[in-house]
């Protein structure tokens, strides 16, 4: 026997209804404002009676901002944070942390904090969805050999005075891998970060494009880099296949290191040993300066050495396509940087440039293809 449906006036005088099974149980009750006239909570109440309402049926969501992940999560919804912390904290080793291709956001003070921390783990899997509006998109704190891929990483501006500015930030870690991501429109600081001690990792196949913002106004941003290596002791990573476009300086840089820039530089680490290979990079220095590729040095800090940098295509940067700077003074040991089989056009000042001079130091550049170059030894 079907159920029934009943109207009656609610405690403000409004019209609403109850539906009841065939054995008078009350089974659903309309709990919104109300109607004014009868004959429209009449309409309402034939609608549901008839099945008009047709659509999916669903749960409240699994995962809820604040969230520490430790068994392996797929998102079933969009998730809005504005609390006091990260929106998901990644605790445990080997698990799997799939967005559903969901959007994750932030707001209000969650705009301080990463979206997405994997604090001091391994073998972890972040993929397939949208993280905005925080301090930094993923923030990898610590542990090794974890994979971020296939996120749209975008708007996420943090503080210049804070730890965070980044889409996406390593930190003290290691034999990790980027790939396939898409970062756009983060800062200050950069789209990709390597900070302190992190080895190993692999930085490929992103789309890494406009990171030029800072916070408030984005009109005020220019300065983010789009991959920044900054140390100290960020050795021996790769930085594949890439295309890096607008940034607000430079597209790729690996900068120069000082543990305690009062007492002296010398005994810092630096960054070694990095490979920066079959990259675009185009269009950087959107702030009015900033080269496609440069290894950064001023006096003082320990300028980067073994470096090598190779088959990358570096076209219209505002300054220089590929640019490597004198080392600093009090620092001047060997570089030994190697830049070979790269090629520039378009570039602001030259398209390849070695500020070492006699002869370019002790960096090798061999079989390049530059329109413009500041010293024969960048031609060889």
């Amino acid at each position: 026997m079907a159920g029934s449906g009943e109207l009656y006036k609610g405690t403000e005088g409004k019209w609403t209804f109850r539906v009841k099974a065939s054995n008078g149980k009350v089974v659903a009750i309309d709990d919104g404002p109300g109607y004014k006239a009868k004959a429209e909570a009449r309409a309402v109440l034939q609608k549901l009676l008839n099945g008009d309402y047709k659509g999916p049926i669903r749960e409240p969501a699994a995962v809820t901002c604040g969230k520490e992940i430790s068994a392996n999560t797929t998102l079933d919804g969009d998730l809005a944070c504005s609390g006091d912390g990260p929106a998901l904290i990644v605790t445990a080793d080997n698990v799997v942390l799939d967005l559903g291709g969901f959007t994750v956001s932030g707001s209000g003070s969650a705009a301080a904090f990463p979206g997405i921390l994997l604090r001091n783990v391994k073998g972890v899997t972040v993929r397939k969805g949208t993280i905005k509006g925080f301090g930094a998109g993923v923030a990898i704190a610590g542990g090794a050999n974890n994979v971020i891929q296939n996120l749209t990483v975008q708007d996420n501006i943090g503080s210049t005075d804070g730890d965070f500015g980044d889409g996406i930030t390593l930190n003290a870690s290691s034999g990790n891998v980027v790939q396939g991501n898409t970062v756009r429109r983060n800062g200050p600081f950069a789209g990709i970060s390597l900070v302190g001690a992190c080895t190993k990792n692999e930085i490929r196949d992103n789309v890494i494009s406009d990171n030029n913002m800072l916070p408030g106004d984005p009109s005020m941003g220019r300065q983010a880099m789009g991959i920044r290596f900054e140390g100290p002791g960020a050795d021996n990573n790769k930085v594949l296949g890439n295309t890096v476009t607008n940034s607000g300086a430079e597209g790729i840089c690996v900068l120069p290191t000082c543990t305690d820039p009062q007492a002296g530089c010398a005994g810092t680490p630096g960054n070694e040993g990095n490979e920066i290979s079959k990259n675009m990079c185009h269009g950087n220095g959107t702030s009015g300066q900033g080269s496609g590729i440069r290894l950064f040095a001023v006096p003082q800090p320990v300028a980067a050495s073994n470096t090598t940098i190779t088959d990358n295509v570096t076209n219209d940067n505002v300054t220089f396509g590929i640019a490597v700077d004198a080392v600093g003074n009090a620092n001047p040991g060997p570089t030994k940087n190697k830049i070979s089989g790269n090629s520039g056009k378009g570039n602001g000042q030259f398209d390849g440039y070695d500020g070492n001079t006699p002869a370019c130091g002790t960096n090798v550049w061999k079989g390049n293809d530059f329109a413009k170059a500041n010293q024969p030894c960048v031609s060889a």
